[in-house]
């Protein structure tokens, strides 16, 4: 699987403390997009990341400190998707408690349909399958296109044509915080920005 970054603890990508992965490779080309250097289908660890390896990593995230879910990101995800089911399934086994949240660009009707695109060739009908079995995992997803002209506060969404979608009963709307931006430093000197640039910026 294609991997840009992988976060162990953030508090802007959905509720709790979440370890967030960072999905490499996205079509979908949403113009104004401030993350563009995850659209190709390259990566440095795209010969070496397993999904045991991802979910290693979240493991060992928790174990360091504890971590209430994960929010798969991109990139786009649901273009791995058989990769990110195997890893839900992953993580299910090791932490069954943990919740799970994505973003996708693509919207609801698209993902029911099967009309979305893998790098793996499979069929409109086991799109629909893997969506909905996936969907059976989330505890909630953003999804919808980025529409730069259209800005938003909205939790969690950045143009308001993009819904917030809750599987579960696990989360109220109101426990989704306001859009923030987060740096994360690490002692090595790596830099990290994780979060929703407010009104389109970075900070």
């Amino acid at each position: 699987m294609l991997i840009h970054g992988f976060v162990a603890g953030s508090r802007v990508n959905g509720p709790g403390v979440r370890a967030v992965v960072y999905f490499q490779g996205c079509t979908l080309g949403c113009p104004g997009c401030w993350n563009t250097e995850t659209h190709a289908f390259t990566g440095v660890e795209q010969t070496t990341t397993t999904v045991d390896q991802i979910a290693e990593r979240v493991v060992s995230a928790h174990r360091v400190k504890e971590i209430e879910g994960v929010t798969f990101s991109g990139g786009e995800p649901m273009q791995q998707a058989p990769a990110l089911h195997e890893l839900i399934g992953t993580l299910r086994q090791e932490l069954p408690d943990l919740s799970f949240g994505m973003y996708s660009g693509y919207s609801s009707r698209e993902l029911e349909s099967g009309r979305y695109w893998t790098r793996s060739e499979i069929s409109e009908k086991a799109k629909q399958y893997l969506w909905n079995a996936l969907k059976s995992q989330l505890d909630f997803a953003v999804l919808g296109r980025y529409v730069a002209s259209r800005r938003t506060a909205l939790p969690l969404r950045t143009s308001p044509n993009q819904e917030l979608r809750l599987f579960t009963d696990r989360y109220k709307i109101c426990e989704f915080r306001p859009l923030e931006v987060e740096v994360h430093i690490q002692p090595e000197g790596l830099v990290q920005i994780t979060g929703f640039p407010i009104a389109g910026s970075l900070l």
